[in-house]
């Protein structure tokens, strides 16, 4: 009878322990589970945030390129030359037109790189071309690269025309390429 306590308090002992110790290892699991629920959520919250952050800053971009492109129909070189001033219009408008199709993800949108280069590297020498020389032949020429700025920057239509392509049919004019 004694060996049959001793037995059962044993397996009693034994049974409480191996409960104690699946509690704790449950207690463990369920800690663990929890940890790692939050951190997928900090990180899927630090990835909102570095979307939105990158999302902000592509728009301040764009907002910077879409007035650098009109401040430069309003330079004093454009108000002495008509003819320059609409190009730079029709680039301006161009510039914004591509600007919004690149945020909506159109395709036939030129790329960011290329609207930067176009208004912050080509066109203000070619501005400052006109100012120093100041004759017919380079207002010409300046405005003839402005058009094709424009055409190169314009969204391209599925059969392989452009969009000013369209806007030169109906205003009666051929592009010159």
């Amino acid at each position: 009878m004694k060996i049959h306590a001793l037995t059962t308090a044993v397996a009693a002992l034994v049974s409480l322990v191996g409960s104690l110790m699946a509690n704790l290892a449950a207690r463990d699991l369920v800690l663990v589970i929890a940890l790692a629920t939050l951190f997928v959520q900090w990180h899927a919250q630090r990835r909102r945030q570095i979307r939105t952050m990158e999302q902000r800053a592509l728009l301040a971009t764009m907002r910077s390129l879409s007035e650098e492109a009109a401040l430069l129909s309003c330079s004093q070189v454009a108000t002495c030359h008509p003819e320059l001033r609409c190009e730079l219009h029709i680039f301006e408008r161009t510039v914004v037109h591509s600007l919004a199709d690149l945020h909506h993800g159109r395709t036939g949108a030129p790329a960011l790189s290329v609207i930067q280069r176009c208004v912050k590297v080509i066109a203000p020498p070619l501005l400052a071309a006109v100012q120093t020389y100041d004759d017919k032949l380079t207002l010409q020429s300046v405005c003839r690269q402005f058009r094709q700025m424009s055409q190169r920057l314009a969204p391209k239509i599925p059969n392989g025309a452009s969009a000013t392509d369209t806007q030169f049919a109906f205003s009666g004019e051929l592009p010159n390429r």
